[in-house]
């Protein structure tokens, strides 16, 4: 089957999609991506698949971006010859959706979050409002939709009860085998005695690290690791600076997904404390989450159903209130604090990760495309 994906993304740190279309390319399908190019970067790894790149400006306002970003997907997906459309994110739908009905081809809608409850619509009633009214348009052209967790999927269903099949797909990473590392160590000069508590993803407000950066000044002896870039960046940056924590938290720059694995493993801790602004987020299973199991590290994570779901199955780690910043320093001083129960943690993630792989989760969508 010739399968066209479309994504307002930058495919060199999207790790789902390449996953996706990774699997896809396995099974025997030939894979055409229309994806976003933010900068003249080299686009890695990729070889496998027809790319057809849009590049935009990303100081640009959305408003300007998205209507350009759809007019090319449309230029493009007239000229190409496909069986099935993916459209990955409600911010790629409406073009995709035009195309599969113009053509009369299957429609998958791959919602990567619940796109109406994200922590930057929540607050915002007349833009919530049209993204809301063009989904709920869409969905009737949606032969099968794909999301991230069971919660979001109920949500989904109770929000558009015409919505057909539903596939849960959760953001699993490759799985990578645990290697021996001390990359973050190397990189930034950290002495081997010093405990390393790891971030990694997108500097974002409802991550939560405004709350994390602040719990880090009673983080002990401990050396806080951001991995990433967004656009609070600077912000967080002034904040260490504003409370003396130069020599407590660090930052390194985003890293590509196929090298992220070593800096993951050479951390001892990590943190995954999304704020449950919206849905969205509350019903969320990062992928983060998952990494750093892959990387044999204890988690902290929010209290919130899913993630706590898994770390009390798993036994890898422990949940906090991603908001209590004294309740995340106590947190994860007891955790460091206590070697022989991180140890049992630490065999815990890497088992758990043996389950919790793209590997396995794949199978589903696979499955999905069989039917079509």
């Amino acid at each position: 089957m010739r399968v066209c994906m479309v994504a307002f993304s930058d495919l060199r740190f999207d790790y789902r999609i390449f996953r996706e279309a990774t699997s896809l390319h396995e099974a025997g399908h030939s894979v055409t991506v229309v994806a976003t190019a933010f900068s003249n970067a080299p686009l890695e790894g990729w070889d496998a698949f027809d790319t057809h790149l849009i590049t935009v400006d990303r100081s640009q306002s959305l408003r300007r971006l998205y209507p350009l970003f759809w007019y090319n997907v449309g230029c493009i997906l007239k000229e190409l010859q496909v069986d099935a459309y993916h459209a990955h994110d409600l911010d790629a739908l409406w073009p995709t959706a035009r195309a599969a009905r113009r053509n009369n081809r299957p429609l998958v809608y791959d919602s990567h979050e619940f796109w109406i409850e994200q922590s930057s619509l929540v607050h915002r009633p007349i833009m919530r409002g049209m993204w809301s009214r063009l989904e709920k348009a869409l969905i009737p052209h949606v032969d099968h939709a794909i999301t991230v967790s069971p919660s979001i999927a109920r949500s989904l269903r109770a929000c558009y009860p015409s919505l057909g099949p539903v596939t849960v797909l959760r953001n699993l990473p490759l799985y990578k085998p645990h290697e021996e590392s001390d990359l973050i160590r190397q990189t930034l000069d950290i002495a081997p005695e010093r405990p390393i508590v790891l971030y990694q993803g997108g500097f974002l407000t409802a991550n939560g690290l405004h709350e994390q950066i602040k719990a880090a000044k009673n983080f002990n002896d401990a050396a806080f690791v951001l991995i990433g870039d967004g656009p609070c960046e600077a912000e967080l940056k002034n904040l260490v600076r504003q409370t003396g924590l130069e020599n407590s938290v660090y930052f390194i720059d985003r890293v590509p997904f196929h090298q992220l694995h070593t800096y993951t493993c050479s951390a001892d801790l990590g943190l995954c404390l999304i704020k449950g602004t919206g849905q969205s987020f509350y019903y969320s299973l990062p992928n983060k989450l998952f990494e750093y199991m892959m990387g044999g590290l204890p988690v902290l994570a929010s209290n919130f159903p899913e993630m706590q779901r898994v770390v009390e199955e798993t036994g890898a780690g422990a949940v906090a209130d991603p908001e209590d910043i004294e309740g995340i320093s106590e947190t994860v001083c007891a955790l460091l604090s206590d070697s022989a129960g991180r140890q049992v943690q630490r065999a815990a993630s890497l088992s758990a990760a043996q389950h919790f792989n793209w590997e396995c989760e794949s199978e589903a969508l696979t499955g999905l495309y069989e039917k079509l």
